[in-house]
């Protein structure tokens, strides 16, 4: 049945009759035995909770700050027992809107960094805000804190979906495009599923797209935890300034190596309070139209859970770690960020996504809890 539902809103989506902002279903709820969308809310801020209503599995998403998915929880499969899967706000509302850490949050229609703000499409020169004041880019994004609106939602005995939207008018300062993105959230018996579908619905004009996802996935210790690449395929890394993820601008410099640090099924390293330290983005080497998925997983050996993101290949070639959150927050967490292209790809323009006139793409990423 679900299937069916969201090959259903598939359609509703894609058509270019129908826009995020024709419906709204922000105080209504759905149920069925086995799954329901409910509705909850910390400080202003307003959620829709996926749940499981017999396992109490859940996912948790903010759809009136930027969409950002604000909780997983799933079921262990080593101790039966539910688990809070990534980093979240403890519902703390200020948390949410000082975005100090861009913890849940969805990347467009840039990720990661836009070198100094600024970049040239077309034969014309944009500036974007300023989000890294420190070394002075523009970062993850524009639609952070915007409010999306709930186009649609379904509970049915086999998962439950919610769709936002949301739509750029072109007077973003730096982004003056028309575009229109759909994100569906599901929550199956075998994990969180997301999908994400950015339309161009000027007639003539192209405009330019990334997107990516920030999640912090929970381990006991950094240090301890074990990351591993998909080993279907090799994997790129993207050199930046100095040779150094500490004493550099993280702008990737053009130049990639060949390294296997996370293929190798070796813990992250260090300490409990100063893991090794990465902020460092990879890309497969392996054509994405032979791969379906990459699939990165988190063993915790603490706890033997092991945390599997799995992405599309086509769409997400791009893979960035980061190891920092013990450090800067105090928090045992390891970011893995799924991404469409290349940071600074508004200037390189490797992978940039290029939609001409009432082009369409999808992307596609989940999390599941392995054994």
């Amino acid at each position: 049945m679900l299937l069916a539902l969201v090959l259903q809103f598939a359609a509703i989506a894609a058509s270019p009759s129908v826009s995020p902002v024709s419906a709204a279903l922000e105080s209504e709820e759905s149920r069925c035995d086995r799954f329901e969308v409910v509705n909850d809310e910390f400080g202003d801020l307003h959620l829709k909770v996926l749940r499981n209503a017999q396992t109490n599995e859940s996912v948790s998403i903010i759809y009136d700050f930027g969409g950002r998915i604000e909780e997983i929880q799933l079921r262990s499969k080593v101790t039966g027992k539910l688990k809070s899967v990534i980093w979240t706000h403890d519902r703390n509302a200020t948390s949410v809107r000082e975005n100090g850490s861009w913890r849940g949050q969805i990347l467009l229609p840039y990720a990661n960094r836009v070198n100094k703000g600024i970049y040239e499409f077309e034969e014309t020169f944009y500036r974007l805000p300023i989000a890294d004041f420190d070394r002075h880019h523009a970062m993850h994004g524009l639609i952070y804190n915007r409010t999306l609106t709930v186009v649609d939602q379904m509970a049915g005995d086999d998962g439950a979906v919610v769709i936002l939207g949301y739509n750029f008018t072109g007077e973003d300062l730096g982004y003056p495009f028309l575009l229109e993105v759909i994100f569906t959230y599901s929550l199956r018996s075998e994990g969180f599923f997301f999908k994400v579908r950015a339309r161009n619905v000027m007639e003539r004009d192209p405009l330019p797209f990334q997107v990516g996802w920030h999640p912090y996935f929970l381990v006991s210790v950094v240090s301890e935890a074990i990351v591993t690449f998909d080993r279907s395929t090799l994997w790129n890394h993207v050199d930046v300034s100095n040779n150094s993820n500490v004493y550099s601008d993280l702008i990737p410099t053009g130049l990639t190596h060949l390294w296997d640090n996370f293929t190798r099924g070796t813990p992250i390293g260090g300490t409990m309070r100063h893991p090794t330290f990465y902020d460092d983005e990879s890309k497969a080497t392996k054509p994405p139209q032979l791969s379906r998925h990459f699939v990165t997983s988190i063993y915790d050996p603490v706890t033997s859970d092991v945390t599997v993101l799995r992405q599309e290949g086509l769409a997400f070639p791009f893979l960035h770690v980061y190891t920092g959150a013990a450090g800067s927050f105090g928090v045992q967490a390891v970011a893995l960020e799924p991404m469409s292209g290349m940071a600074d790809c508004f200037n390189n323009m490797n992978d940039l996504i290029v939609l001409n006139g009432f082009e369409s793409w999808v992307g596609e990423f989940s999390v599941r809890l392995s054994d």
